[in-house]
């Protein structure tokens, strides 16, 4: 297949933000492989901070989205010295804000676990890993950022560059100091919090250094103005409302997932962990489709605006093939991997074949909704996602188990029709911005 222009450029962005949410579930994985070693209470207790953790990168993937926007759009009008204004003006709403709520996380940690659902048997444990785990999450609010600053310019590599490296000190350190190796000692659960914060220092250090070199903290002023807000706080908040109501839809879905049992939702959880890989690497084309679609988003540039967007839908589409066979081929050896168990293997096959159609909609609706947010229709997006995610999914999901009582393969329907409504609802938007844009239709060139 010959590549063009267009398709080199797409790939060089596209490719190593893929890649990386990809490597990120490896090497997670292996930090689980290693905590779940000292027992299933160390799991429980490293575990049920996950959700906390994610209510605060929620906020700080927001406005990392946000400032990509930002600086894309900037990179494509060549007003070059101005990223590092955008970032250090934004560097104190994230400081002020993300550091209140870190500091109140960090007071009322506690009592945020017991609510999440943590037992008091492994609660001591969970409170010494949450608590050394808090600077860190701060740390890497901070770091992402950053890092959007490097997306927004198209720099993609050396964000791959930087975040793997940071989780191999963060792996290597977690063996060390998890099981004590060399002159080191065996901290257990407090082990595997200190290596997440060396982890996350040094991807800290290393996406400083890169902006130093590029001479962005010698732009702008850290000083807050109106029109600062007004235009960050008009991108932001329809990020955020989209992530927010993502983050709500899924507590509801897997609350009535998890009442199916422990097969099934052992079935679920194995089947959600291979599925995020897929889902990183689309949330990789996305990030490169709102990246090029902020390059090229002035009113002059509209046939390369065109053309990358065909770029990007032609690509989901292509590694969508690609995911989909080789997934629902070897849908039952994948299931193996996870679990050895031959009475789950026949609804894990089953439930590994959803997850192979669900390739289709999930890498279209990703590309799509990155095209939206960089041509100013974030709130939109946000709009159907309330919709579909908050909404429709706990609605049908709920008919789908308790009235229809299509188990588990129910929940998995309501999530493919999720998808695929948001696919829907983000090509109807497109095209209208297209029409916007000029265009008499959306016949691929």
């Amino acid at each position: 297949m010959l590549l063009t222009s267009y398709d080199r450029n797409y790939l060089r962005i596209s490719l190593p933000a893929a890649l990386e949410g990809v490597l990120m579930i490896f090497l997670s994985n292996a930090d689980i492989v290693m905590v779940g070693t000292l027992g299933t209470g160390a799991i429980a207790a490293v575990s049920i901070f996950t959700q906390p953790r994610m209510m605060l990168l929620t906020v700080a993937r927001s406005v990392a989205a946000a400032v990509t926007i930002l600086i894309a759009e900037r990179f494509g009008q060549d007003r070059h010295d101005t990223y590092g204004d955008v970032l250090k003006k934004t560097m104190v709403l994230v400081a002020v804000v993300l550091g209140l709520a870190h500091v109140a996380f960090f007071f009322h940690l506690d009592g945020i676990l017991l609510w999440m659902g943590a037992q008091e048997d492994y609660l001591p444990d969970a409170m010494i890993y949450g608590l050394w785990t808090l600077p860190a999450v701060f740390v890497t609010s901070i770091t992402n950022l950053m890092q959007a600053v490097m997306f927004g310019r198209g720099e993609s590599m050396s964000v791959l560059s930087i975040n793997i490296q940071g989780n191999v000190v963060n792996v290597v350190l977690n063996a060390l100091l998890i099981f004590g190796l060399g002159p080191f000692p065996a901290l257990g659960v407090l082990g595997a919090a200190l290596g997440t914060i060396g982890g996350s220092l040094w991807s800290l250090f290393l996406t400083v250094r890169t902006l130093r070199e590029w001479g962005i903290f010698r732009q702008g002023s850290y000083r807050l103005t109106r029109a600062y807000l007004r235009e960050f706080l008009g991108v932001f908040g329809g990020i955020f409302s989209e992530q927010g109501f993502e983050r709500i839809g899924m507590v509801l879905y897997t609350r009535m997932v998890a009442e199916l049992g422990t097969a099934a939702y052992a079935v679920h959880s194995i089947a959600m962990n291979f599925c995020d890989f897929y889902y990183n690497f689309c949330n990789g084309m996305g990030k490169a489709s709102t990246v090029l679609a902020g390059h090229n988003r002035d009113a002059v540039k509209r046939e390369e605006w065109r053309r990358y967007l065909w770029t990007g839908m032609r690509w989901s589409l292509i590694f969508s093939t690609i995911a989909f066979l080789l997934t629902y081929v070897f849908r039952a050896e994948i299931f193996g991997v996870y679990s050895s168990d031959p009475d789950l293997l026949p609804l894990g096959s089953l439930i590994i074949a959803y997850v192979a159609a669900v390739s289709f909609p999930e890498a279209c609706q990703m590309v799509c909704a990155g095209i939206l947010r960089a041509s100013g229709k974030t709130t939109q997006v946000a709009a159907y996602c309330f919709i579909s995610i908050t909404i429709l999914r706990p609605i049908i999901t709920y008919i789908f188990i308790y009235e229809l009582h299509m188990g588990l393969e129910g929940a998995w329907l309501s999530l493919a029709l999720d998808q695929t409504t948001r696919a829907v609802c983000a090509a109807i938007l497109l095209r209208g911005v297209c029409r916007n844009r000029g265009e008499v239709s959306l016949h691929s060139p």
